[in-house]
């Protein structure tokens, strides 16, 4: 069960493990005592309990692995409001690491709802955002940096209004062709 614990190696759902937990700790006699045979300290042994007290909604999506983080588990389970545990749980399950994080700083510093956090975190995620990379001898590129200094802005900057600079010039040229 120990080298369970670990999620990088884990194959087996946090339900599974807190379901484990319980039994030893019914076996045991405390939580404690679970810690000290696994080698583990009683708030992990806590933490996996934590699990079994979500809704059973929210549980079928840990057994899935939906959610399979125990901080993810813990901040859902500081939730008071089972629909808020139900409701926060399906957004997270949809959201990467990264996502989830924003929305969790959006909800407490921010003060927004859950759903109001998603929505602002996915919104301001770049949409269609495309990365070219061009070989420019050193030559070129100190021609490029002078110019950005001279712009005060950084060189990437620079090559990305000359680019869409001639994108749209380009695009202008085709369109009054079209309209001969």
């Amino acid at each position: 069960m120990f080298t369970n614990t670990k999620r990088k190696r884990r194959s087996v759902d946090l339900v599974t493990l807190a379901e484990a937990c319980r039994y030893l700790v019914g076996y045991y006699g405390s939580q404690r005592a679970v810690a000290d045979k696994l080698g583990l300290s009683s708030e992990m042994i806590r933490e996996f309990l934590t699990v079994l007290k979500l809704p059973i909604e929210v549980q079928e999506m840990v057994s899935q692995r939906k959610i399979d983080r125990l901080d993810i588990v813990r901040e859902l389970a500081s939730l008071t409001d089972r629909n808020a545990q139900i409701e926060a749980a399906r957004i997270v399950a949809s959201c990467s690491s990264k996502d989830i994080r924003d929305i969790k700083r959006l909800v407490k510093v921010g003060g927004l709802p859950v759903e109001q956090a998603k929505k602002a975190v996915m919104e301001s995620k770049p949409k269609g955002l495309h990365i070219f990379l061009i070989d420019v001898d050193d030559q070129v590129y100190e021609k490029i940096k002078k110019v950005a200094e001279a712009e005060r802005i950084k060189p990437p900057e620079l090559v990305k209004q000359v680019v869409m600079q001639w994108v749209s010039e380009r695009t202008m040229a085709a369109e009054e062709q079209g309209d001969q």
